[in-house]
């Protein structure tokens, strides 16, 4: 006849599953991180929405353009012409167009001479988060 199992047999099978299945863990997951490919938030469209509005109660909200700049860098420009007033400018893919037709790069740079430039902000970009400092512009 079949005999129970003793208890202290069943306790040791236990723990050393535990073990193995915590070593399988340790092993893996530091493997997964090493030769997974990075994740980034490059595709991802922050705002495309039309510049400053009005909030009420004596606020005023400024709509930015989030974007990848020409040397590996961020930036972030206001998404109102600046020779229009109620002017979006919305992304295109010539770079940054107003309700217009005029055309800027997606730094704020005029594509057409004649045209100023957008209001840049200064960005800060650690740990993959990007903050953008609304309180002066660069070139201040």
């Amino acid at each position: 006849m079949d005999e129970p199992v003793p208890i202290r047999r069943a306790a040791v099978g236990c723990l050393l599953i535990a073990l193995a299945g915590l070593a399988v863990a340790l092993i893996v997951r530091p493997a997964i991180f090493s030769f997974a490919s990075p994740r980034d938030d490059s595709a991802v469209v922050v705002a495309t929405a039309a510049g400053e509005i009005d909030a009420g109660d004596g606020r005023v909200q400024l709509r930015v353009i989030v974007a990848p700049g020409p040397f590996a860098g961020v930036t972030a420009v206001a998404a109102a012409s600046p020779v229009s007033d109620d002017c979006p400018i919305e992304v295109a893919q010539v770079g940054l167009v107003d309700c217009e037709g005029r055309a800027w790069t997606l730094d704020g740079v005029p594509l057409e001479s004649g045209l100023p430039p957008l209001d840049r902000f200064p960005v800060d970009v650690a740990n993959g988060s990007v903050t953008v400092d609304l309180t002066r512009t660069i070139g201040d």
